[in-house]
């Protein structure tokens, strides 16, 4: 399989009228999912996957419609497809069905002395009941995501992903699908699974990623993606995540957000 990650001639095609990389230059992971049968639409995705890599690589999002910015149109392409074939070839891989968790395997290893025990069966609960509802349609760091408090000592405390030195290996991914969650209909069936359980998971605009108790749970409510709308939410998030994928490196940070006290 050829391995690229600068755009050719030879390397595109067009699928639906808008340009697209050949399957074949993708990575060996698209391969995969477009010839397999776990997810719903396995060939859509990876079509969507070579559409948005041509479109960051070949420039097609920015210089189609504002000639005054040509001299810029190399370094554009070289910077943002460099940054979309990370994201492809990440989500490739998180697409995989053994990159999702093993969450019998999970609940055994928690303890009964555990701290916070009741709550992080409760945390798997949820993530047990999207996978339940999205399985394989979206990728295995959605549920490593609101999984990843389970990591740390205590499961509500807040760290900031973009400075935290525990966090850091983590912070792209998982900063991805908080922020590409907010698709409103997927949030929304977010927060009604773990609305059942007396929690909602909260992503903070400062990039705090824990699990928030609100109160007891005593409203509770059921939100259901509708049929005509579930394919289409869900490439919605897949081409959402993608693109926070690739921003995530392009963004500035300061600590000056985090900080409880600043001396000026």
């Amino acid at each position: 399989m050829p391995s690229t990650i600068l755009t050719s001639n030879a390397t595109l095609t067009t699928i639906n009228g808008e340009p697209a990389i050949l399957l074949d230059y993708m990575p060996e992971s698209w391969q995969r999912i477009a010839n397999g049968n776990w997810m719903t639409e396995p060939r859509l995705y990876a079509a969507i996957a070579q559409v948005f890599l041509a479109k960051n690589q070949a420039g097609h999002i920015l210089f189609l419609e504002r000639p005054d910015t040509a001299h810029l149109k190399e370094a554009y392409c070289d910077g943002n497809g460099k940054l979309a074939w990370e994201a492809v070839s990440h989500y490739g891989e998180m697409f995989l069905p053994e990159s999702y968790p093993d969450l019998p395997q999970m609940r055994s290893q928690i303890q009964a002395n555990d701290v916070q025990q009741a709550d992080r069966f409760a945390l798997i609960n949820i993530v047990s009941d999207l996978f339940d509802a999205l399985g394989y349609d979206v990728p295995a760091t959605f549920y490593w995501t609101f999984l990843h408090p389970l990591q740390r000592s205590d499961l509500f405390e807040v760290r900031s992903f973009r400075f935290s030195e525990q966090d850091l290996a983590v912070a792209r991914q998982f900063d991805a699908i908080l922020h590409g969650g907010y698709v409103s209909m997927l949030r929304r069936f977010i927060d009604s699974v773990s609305s059942r359980y007396g929690y909602f998971i909260e992503h903070g605009c400062g990039c705090e990623n824990h699990l928030a108790k609100l109160k007891p749970c005593d409203s509770s409510f059921i939100y259901t993606i509708p049929d005509h709308a579930y394919r289409k939410t869900l490439r919605a998030f897949f081409w959402s995540v993608m693109e926070e994928y690739l921003l995530f490196e392009q963004r500035s940070a300061t600590r000056l957000i985090y900080a409880d006290q600043v001396e000026l």
